[in-house]
C-alpha cells in the first residue's frame, strides 16, 4: 500500500511541473536581466525612463543633477531612457547584465534616447 502523503506529494510535484511549463511559455515565469540606465555630463537635464513592466502613467520626466543612474531587474520587453535639455557632451548609456548595449551623446538640440528591447534567450 503506498502511503496517502506520497500520493498527494507527486500529485503537487506534477501539478507544479505543469504549471511551470506553461506559464514558461507564456513569458509570466522566464528570464530576468539586470538593466542600468546612466546620464552623464555636466549640470542638470531633464530625463525621463521607462524599465520592461512598468505602466505608462509611471513614466516621469524630471529635471535631476548629473551624474544620474537607475538600475531595475527586469523582464522582457523595452526599456528607455529619454535626455532633454542637456548640455553638451551629455549621454546617454544603457548596461544589461553589466555590459554596455548603447550610448549616444546628445544632438544639438540637446536630446538623446538610449534604449534595448530584451527578449527570451537573448544577451
Amino acid at each position: 500500500m503506498i502511503p496517502k502523503h506520497s500520493v498527494r506529494t507527486a500529485a503537487l510535484t506534477a501539478a507544479v511541473a505543469a504549471a511551470t511549463t506553461s506559464l514558461g511559455g507564456c513569458g509570466l515565469v522566464s528570464q530576468s536581466w539586470d538593466v542600468r540606465f546612466e546620464v552623464n555630463g555636466p549640470g542638470e537635464a531633464v530625463i525621463g525612463r521607462k524599465f520592461a513592466g512598468e505602466d505608462d502613467r509611471q513614466v516621469i520626466e524630471t529635471r535631476r543633477p548629473l551624474p544620474w543612474h537607475e538600475a531595475v531587474s527586469v523582464g522582457f520587453g523595452l526599456n528607455w531612457v529619454d535626455v532633454v535639455d542637456a548640455r553638451p557632451g551629455t549621454t546617454c548609456r544603457v548596461e544589461v547584465n553589466g555590459e554596455l548595449v548603447e550610448q549616444r551623446a546628445v544632438d544639438a538640440a540637446g536630446r538623446a534616447r538610449c534604449r534595448v528591447n530584451l527578449q527570451e534567450d537573448e544577451r
